[in-house]
């Protein structure tokens, strides 16, 4: 008898013990969505901005909304920072383990000035939050700075450290044991649609979101993708993910952007598709490496390097490139140039696991060639970063020998163009006269040819800008001029600007997306900050057609988007050569050289005579390898 009510009893338990398992994952959440953000840097107000579109919606019974949110310290809105309070709480300036509320943000836990650049902080922040707030599915944001495999997040106050594609995949790896893969990893952040950075958290996770492009400074818009999670929280992570894209397109889109919309690049990807995509670029890197080291040897280098050149590039933040590629249009152009058999079924290959791997997409119309997927392919061994041997694509993948062998042949080119003097028509030039021209080059390996402005200052000269250019089949370059150039305006007050890079965005079809170097002072301040305007050009109408896309401000490798208001202040700044080729940046304190801005972000492009004086004339040509060479003649303008 008592085997008997032992039996019942223990049966009663077990029974017992499963109703209560069974009604804890009942009471899971579909949804816990937990975002890092590191606003430990300038990009604090655009971040606390975030933040408030979040608490719009907040928790709801469905769907956790969690944050480990660092702030800074410096507090000047002016360089991006706040002091501002944010969701019922004080301004801080260390790490805050949050519940992301309807209207308030709820302190957990503050973690003190963290390291949000340090692994151990984001594994400590997942596995806590996991386990207090278990669900279905996991969704993790990273906000913040991007710089593809190079980094997430930017942490100034420890050193402006970083989580790099080396670091990723061990915290994943822990954390994952437990929660099983994430639904979706999404990157608010610059140029993390890269494939090196997919390659570090494809085993962990189902959706990837991510943009190839620098992201305007308000990045994502929460709010109604929230509101939609919210309201169907039984969707899955590319689900999501393509309602963030739809989002994203939309906000771009809308009232007060502007023309952000020409930039912007977003994509969703199936994580799943992400080995096989890794062995088809392997196939194209193994092809591409054969046929650089047969055949016609040199020749086929440059096929390489004509293919690479004509790649949709991102990330060039003013001089400074991170040599990202987008990876579709790179087979493509490859498979022009060189058409053997295996090449063109490599590419065939790379172009169909990209298709299936990226699921969905926007793009604007001055990243035309963008498909989603970037890769990294530097130019020469000087400018490689060494820690990308560090990647885990890097060690797997044949993707690495490749750019070895080709950066080898490239680094051992130091012989620069050959480049005859500068022939010109006429150097007194009359108002509406229009002058030839003309130079040869005797290279067969040119990359970029630019027609090239400068003005005659003491001993040296200020470059005004430079406009594309291409020599014929005999190497002559040929450009007509007619004493005008490039000039912006705010309205009421135009001036000639400098053009310091054209990117060409459709071959053939003369659109092209152009730098101006400037300097912007906020309203009501006396600071002036360095900024990179970008402007999209159409010269297809009979006089040139320019539209303001953006702001980008510089320093180091990490960009940010600034504002141009009513009431801010512009002015160009230009490249001064002396006498011995040191280089100086100038700008104007004259009231006559600058802009003041009427209306938020109004600023016009086009064309006016340059003032009279002496100038300079010429041409700039460089060679696949990096060497440049320049012929110069001076004119005057009457």
């Amino acid at each position: 008898m008592k085997s008997k009510w032992m039996v019942a009893v223990l049966t009663a338990l077990i029974f017992s013990l499963s109703q209560i398992s069974f009604a804890q994952d009942a009471a899971k959440a579909e949804w816990t969505i937990l975002f890092y953000m590191d606003s430990d840097n300038n990009l604090e107000a655009p971040q606390l901005n975030d933040l408030e579109e979040m608490m719009a919606v907040g928790t709801t019974p469905n769907v956790n909304l969690i944050v480990l949110c660092d702030r800074s310290a410096k507090g000047d809105d002016e360089d991006g920072y706040t002091d501002r309070p944010v969701g019922g709480l004080k301004n801080w300036t260390t790490a805050k383990y949050m519940v992301i509320e309807k209207g308030r943000l709820r302190e957990l836990a503050d973690w003190g000035e963290a390291n949000m650049g340090d692994p151990a902080t984001l594994r400590k922040y997942l596995l806590t939050a996991t386990a207090e707030f278990p669900a279905k599915h996991y969704g993790l944001v990273f906000g913040d700075h991007g710089a593809g495999w190079m980094g997430i997040v930017h942490d100034e106050s420890a050193g402006e450290d970083s989580l790099t594609a080396a670091e990723l995949p061990v915290v994943f790896k822990d954390v994952t044991a437990t929660t099983g893969k994430f639904e979706l990893i999404g990157f608010d952040a610059c140029l993390m649609a890269n494939l090196e950075a997919a390659k570090s958290i494809a085993p962990y996770g189902k959706a990837m979101v991510a943009s190839e492009e620098l992201e305007p400074g308000n990045g994502w818009d929460y709010t109604p993708i929230l509101t939609a999670l919210a309201k169907n929280p039984q969707m899955d992570g590319l689900a999501l993910g393509r309602t963030i894209v739809d989002v994203y397109k939309n906000y771009y889109l809308g009232p007060k952007q502007g023309n952000r919309k020409l930039s912007v690049t977003l994509g969703v990807i199936d994580l799943d598709k992400v080995p096989a995509l890794e062995a088809a670029t392997g196939n194209l890197a193994v092809a591409g490496q054969s046929f650089m080291k047969t055949g016609a040897g040199r020749q086929n280098w440059m096929k390489t390097s004509e293919a690479r050149s004509k790649t949709e590039e991102y990330g060039i933040q003013g001089a400074y490139h991170l040599y990202y590629y987008d990876l579709v249009d790179y087979a493509e152009n490859i498979k022009r140039r060189q058409p053997d058999a295996e090449t063109v079924k490599a590419a065939d290959g790379v172009i169909a696991a990209v298709k299936a791997a990226v699921v969905y997409k926007i793009n604007g119309t001055a990243r035309p060639n963008s498909n989603g997927m970037s890769i990294y392919f530097p130019p020469d061994q000087k400018k490689a970063n060494g820690d990308y041997l560090t990647t885990p694509f890097s060690q797997t993948n044949k993707w690495t020998p490749f750019i070895g062998e080709f950066m080898g042949i490239t680094t051992g080119d130091q012989q620069a163009p050959e480049l005859a003097p500068v022939e010109s028509s006429d150097t007194d030039i009359a108002k509406q006269d229009v002058v030839t021209v003309t130079a040869h080059v005797k290279a067969d390996d040119i990359d970029e040819a630019t027609f090239v402005l400068a003005e005659s200052h003491d001993d040296g000269a200020i470059i005004i800008g430079a406009v594309p250019t291409e020599p014929d089949e005999k190497g002559l370059l040929h450009e007509e001029w007619d004493g005008s150039w490039f000039s912006i305006g705010d309205g009421k007050k135009e001036m000639i600007c400098p053009i310091t890079k054209f990117e060409e965005l459709d071959e053939g079809q003369d659109t092209f997306y152009v730098e101006v170097p400037a300097q912007i002072r906020y309203r009501g301040t006396k600071q002036w900050h360095d900024v990179t305007l970008y402007f999209y050009l159409d010269f297809n109408q009979e006089e040139v057609v320019g539209e303001f896309v953006y702001a980008f401000e510089y320093k180091g490798s990490r960009g940010r988007e600034v504002d141009v208001e009513a009431g801010d202040a512009l002015r160009p700044v230009y490249v001064a050569v002396d006498a011995k080729g040191e280089i100086e940046l100038i700008a104007s304190d004259d009231a006559d050289d600058i802009l003041n801005v009427t209306e938020d972000d109004d600023i016009t492009v086009g064309r006016m005579d340059v003032a009279p004086g002496k100038y300079l004339i010429g041409f700039t040509v460089t060679d696949y390898a990096g060497n440049s060479n320049d012929e110069f003649k001076e004119v005057t303008i009457e």
